[in-house]
């Protein structure tokens, strides 16, 4: 059966809500429930991947609420691939999380629906973010984020993690708030330059809008930045950050992390590509290297002090992001490229190392790394994939990571920032010492604590190995992979400020 691009979006979107609906009844059993949940995540992965394989980059995708082109299809492909890994994992890190023995949900009962309700509906609204063709439903799109996921982040229902959720909630509501400041900007300038036709369509300001006021422009874009960048986690709008990482459970967080913040930047380009010609490029660059710089720079001493395993992983985050932010202020197809493919290598590695950072804490008893000793010996298999986590997002070879932080770091020296590009290798080499110092404390010596048995099964294990191996095949042979390497490209085109 051929299913055009719109049948094959609608099925994309339809599937996570009605499962999210059949889950919060808790009807089903425990059991199906699980299996119902991987049905799902697995039939939208399949159909994502037919949605990539039939679209024309050339020929976008627009109805009166939805557009596709190749940059929404990239994220889709993101979103996608976290989804499934979500769906393939969740159970068993909930038959743990709930195991009376060692779980920190021991004391609830019947969470799985609820969590599961909570995470797709969550991955739906993400899904919406991407393929949205109007500013103002974005924006929407993006706060609903916020509400579904602080849920997600308070669900421990620790005062820890209550306090987190209150701190994501407040700092990412006020900076959505400026968001939306500048998106009421933003269309104050459609009304004085073309009129209320078609309202915060984006595609229809970036090819009809013409003559904007250049402080007007500038005004809206710092509004859209800090708001956009709040929710990123960029420095210093990075405070809840950390304690949201932390307190969430370990598949939120890698949802969060891989997800959810480049749905930012995303929401970020696409105002960008409007107010670019008002505003110019050298303004645009200067705020996305001093704050993708700055943001660096601000992760690295936290990195090196810290003690929470999943607060070091929100450190790196933090890194890596302001390396993407560094990236899109180059303004040079291959620093575009790059950063698009950073984004996919993070997001899949990430969520690696959060599921594993989760596995850590149950089999330890605790998320203190300086109490962490002899996973080698101890918990061998949990420890090598902490260590193929840890060695790809570091970014060193064959992991996929190593490509795109590779020509990212060279894209300051093609667009001559020399001195720029030697001071982020060397805060990139605080990052990796720092996380390399407190990693092998956690692989040596012999642990004084009684560690639960190897908590890591057979799905779990290849789920992970599949992501790892996916981001570097994909980034090590991207050449040769004729269909990602033209989304890629044409996808990097359209960050840079061309319409499809």
């Amino acid at each position: 059966m051929n299913l055009s691009i719109s049948d094959l979006i609608y099925i994309i979107l339809a599937l996570p809500v009605i499962f999210s609906l059949i889950s919060a009844t808790n009807l089903l059993p425990k059991d199906g429930l699980h299996w119902l949940n991987r049905i799902t995540a697995t039939v939208v992965f399949v159909v994502l991947v037919q949605l990539v394989l039939n679209f024309d980059v050339n020929s976008p995708y627009r109805d009166e609420y939805l557009y596709l082109d190749a940059l929404s299809v990239w994220m889709l492909l993101i979103i996608g691939t976290l989804y499934l890994a979500f769906a393939w994992t969740s159970k068993a890190y909930l038959d743990r999380d709930t195991n009376k023995r060692y779980g920190y949900l021991r004391r609830f009962g019947r969470l799985e629906g609820r969590f599961y309700a909570l995470s797709h509906m969550f991955v739906w609204i993400m899904l919406g973010v991407v393929v949205v063709n109007n500013l103002g439903l974005m924006w929407v799109a993006i706060e609903a984020t916020t509400l579904v996921s602080a849920l997600l982040v308070a669900f421990k229902f620790t005062r820890t993690s209550l306090e987190a959720a209150w701190k994501y909630v407040m700092v990412c509501t006020v900076g959505i708030c400026l968001a939306l400041l500048g998106t009421i900007l933003v269309y104050y300038i459609q009304l004085t330059c073309v009129g209320n036709t078609n309202p915060l369509d984006w595609l229809y300001l970036a090819q009809h809008v013409d003559n904007i006021d250049t402080g007007m422009a500038k005004l809206a874009f710092c509004f859209l930045f800090v708001g956009y960048g709040t929710k990123i986690g960029l420095a210093p709008m990075h405070a809840w950050l950390p304690d949201a990482h932390s307190e969430a459970p370990a598949l939120t967080s890698g949802l969060l992390s891989g997800a959810l913040c480049i749905c930012a930047i995303y929401a970020l380009i696409r105002n960008m590509i409007i107010l670019l010609p008002a505003i110019g490029v050298d303004f645009v660059s200067g705020l996305c290297l001093f704050f993708g710089l700055f943001t660096v720079a601000m992760a690295v001493p936290f990195v090196l002090v810290q003690r929470d395993v999943k607060r070091m992983l929100a450190y790196s985050s933090m890194e890596n992001f302001g390396l993407m932010m560094a990236a899109l202020g180059f303004f040079v197809p291959m620093a575009a490229q790059a950063m698009l493919l950073h984004m996919f290598n993070h997001a899949l590695v990430k969520y690696s190392l959060f599921y594993t950072a989760g596995t850590i804490m149950e089999e330890f008893g605790t998320k203190n790394m300086m109490r962490i000793h002899g996973m080698m010996s101890q918990t061998p298999r949990t420890a090598l994939f902490w260590l193929l986590g840890i060695v790809g997002i570091l970014g060193m070879p064959p992991f996929g990571i190593f490509f795109s932080k590779f020509f990212i770091v060279f894209g300051f020296f093609q667009s001559e920032h020399p001195w720029l590009g030697i001071l982020m290798l060397v805060l990139l080499a605080g990052m990796l010492i720092g996380i390399l110092y407190h990693v092998m404390r956690m692989f040596g010596g012999q642990s004084k604590r009684k560690h639960a048995i190897e908590l890591f099964g057979v799905v779990d294990s290849l789920t992970l190995a599949g992501l790892l191996l996916f981001s570097c095949v994909a980034s090590a042979g991207l050449g040769q992979i004729d269909v990602l390497n033209t989304l890629l490209q044409h996808a990097a085109q359209i960050v840079l400020g061309g319409v499809y």
